[in-house]
């Protein structure tokens, strides 16, 4: 557990994070096996990755804002595979780049739909800090957005930290570049990775999307919370709109909603997507609106006791 006095001391914050992952238990999760690095490299040349949507909507007017792009591999002989599959295999045998511009292909030419729809949701694409060790991958990723006729803060970049980079200069430059130009950056997961805190201090992020290991369940557990609420508060402070992960029940809609935080994710809003999927979604969304976008004001346990 912790307490954080206002204004919130760096340090202290870190401390609040680190109580907590040594205070909960991780789950067991059985190991996957590593997917062959020929086969996927022959999956990507042959399109194989396709790209599936989670909804990130405003937690007090229910609007959809955006979408995250989650990419999953289609194999003609396993079947979907996720992210956590393959993913640590393209960083290792030099194929990100490869994938991630497929994927950032592929989305744009989604929102690009979606815009000609008359929908200006953005949408938001998983870059490793691998992508950012050369100056091309921002070439790239500014001839993309103009041949798709988008404006760059339509695309969400968020930096994920499955790779650990030493020389952090040139990620530093590409990020600054990419700020400079009005694409959006969001932080991922914060508070799990390796030096999201300096991070912090370092680059010019848009967004910070809160860790779902501190928000299921935030509004029952004073560890959680401590850790949300230091989150949130750090966030308003460096003026970044905040997104919760991982809003798995009404509870935990509820408890966002009375922080005052910005945006939601998770499944009690939608699973992960198809495209084809969005439209029923939608109307199924417009549907359960009013009812949750109601004004509430839910107390934690904590709150209750005091």
């Amino acid at each position: 557990m912790g307490i954080l006095i206002k204004p919130i001391n760096r340090s202290a914050l870190q401390d609040i994070f680190e109580t907590w992952s040594t205070s909960v238990p991780s789950q067991e999760v059985a190991p996957l096996s590593k997917v062959n690095p020929e086969t996927l490299r022959a999956a990507i040349a042959d399109g194989e990755l396709i790209n599936y949507y989670q909804p990130k909507v405003n937690l007090q007017t229910g609007e959809v804002v955006g979408f995250e792009t989650l990419v999953r591999w289609n194999s003609p002989t396993q079947g979907l595979l996720f992210p956590d599959q393959f993913i640590s295999v393209a960083e290792e045998f030099d194929m990100v780049d490869e994938m991630t511009l497929q994927v950032l292909q592929s989305a744009l030419k989604q929102a690009r739909e979606w815009q000609d729809a008359g929908k200006l949701w953005r949408v938001a694409v998983n870059i490793s800090m691998k992508n950012l060790a050369s100056l091309r991958f921002l070439d790239q990723i500014l001839s993309m957005t103009l041949a798709a006729r988008l404006e760059p803060q339509m695309l969400e970049l968020e930096v994920t930290e499955s790779y650990h980079a030493d020389d952090l200069r040139i990620p530093l430059e590409i990020l600054t570049r990419l700020h400079i130009n009005r694409f959006r950056l969001s932080i991922d997961d914060f508070g799990t990775g390796n030096s999201s805190l300096s991070q912090l201090t370092a680059i010019p992020f848009d967004e910070l999307k809160i860790d779902q290991r501190f928000v299921h369940g935030a509004h029952i557990d004073a560890t959680r919370c401590a850790a949300f609420d230091a989150s949130l508060g750090l966030a308003k402070q460096l003026h970044m709109e905040a997104v919760a992960e991982g809003v798995e029940d009404r509870a935990d809609w509820d408890f966002l909603k009375d922080k005052a935080c910005d945006v939601a994710q998770g499944y009690f809003i939608s699973k992960v997507l198809p495209v084809g999927d969005i439209p029923s979604w939608l109307l199924s969304w417009e549907a359960r609106r009013p009812e949750l976008c109601q004004t509430t004001q839910v107390l934690t346990k904590f709150e209750v006791l005091h």
